[in-house]
């Protein structure tokens, strides 16, 4: 698959002036530990994992953030010179609300709604429980996930933290008043669609205010299937392509210390 991550991390290069060298690696599965170690080993300074190692990455690495042991992966892995380890971190939850302050979507006291119960759920509910949304609800094709993500999530706080944002199933909250001024944010995490129109069954409580913002994107028409089903409902439509940006450029800045630019335009990403 054509990956933007190594064209972004070549604009960022070009900005801050620090020479690296980002480049795509297909590895499988049963090679994946070896990879990494030898990819250290030989000097690198840090990984992005994508699907599917980021639950299987961690098994690679000496330490792991809070977050990563919160939300069970990691995206971005990090060689710690100084004690010679390798930390596995995650950037896809503020990378994600990172995109969201860019375009001036806010999530304080707004209801929520999640679609989707897998590890792109899994991995920016915590970024968006410290936003101190009112409420928090997930929908899932195959409903025996979202209580276990629900436990999950309201349970694995570090002592710390204040009180976590309500977390709930949608469907048992049907009649709470929440939901009768219906839903600020819909965030699609699946890829429903990507085999034919997006489709979904039951009322997400949307109205022409809400905002829609897809987790993946489209380098073919700019259009999502999903977002092309939210149009009709809403004119406030996002694919995620600010949200890897932004993760990019958090993981960029863990690596060599210098937080990049991010407001490089779609011309830039797509100029080979």
């Amino acid at each position: 698959m054509h990956s933007l991550s190594p064209k972004i991390h070549d604009l960022f290069a070009q900005q801050t002036g620090i020479k690296i060298d980002y480049q795509p690696y297909q590895v499988s599965s049963d090679a994946l530990d070896i990879f990494i170690r030898d990819f250290f080993n030989d000097g690198g300074d840090g990984l992005n994992i994508t699907l599917p190692h980021k639950i299987a990455c961690i098994k690679s690495a000496d330490d792991k953030s809070s977050l990563v042991r919160k939300i069970g992966a990691a995206n971005i892995l990090i060689h710690n010179k100084d004690s010679n380890k390798i930390i596995a971190d995650s950037t896809d939850g503020n990378g994600f609300v990172e995109d969201l302050h860019c375009k001036s979507i806010k999530l304080v006291q707004t209801n929520v709604l999640i679609l989707g119960a897998g590890g792109a759920a899994q991995s920016i509910i915590p970024a968006i429980q410290n936003e101190e949304p009112a409420n928090i609800f997930i929908d899932n094709r195959s409903p025996g996930k979202i209580q276990p993500m629900i436990e999950r999530f309201l349970s694995s706080g570090d002592n710390n933290e204040g009180p976590l944002s309500p977390l709930s199933d949608l469907k048992s909250f049907s009649g709470n008043h929440h939901i009768k001024k219906g839903m600020q944010l819909v965030i699609n995490t699946t890829s429903a669609g990507f085999d034919g129109p997006f489709q979904w069954d039951g009322d997400l409580y949307t109205n022409e205010k809400t905002v829609f913002y897809d987790l993946s994107y489209s380098n073919a028409n700019g259009i999502t299937p999903f977002l092309q089903w939210a149009s009709q409902y809403s004119d406030q439509c996002y694919d995620g392509i600010g949200m890897l940006i932004n993760q990019a450029a958090l993981s960029f800045e863990m690596w060599t210390g210098t937080k990049p630019d991010t407001k490089i335009t779609a011309a830039e990403m797509l100029n080979e």
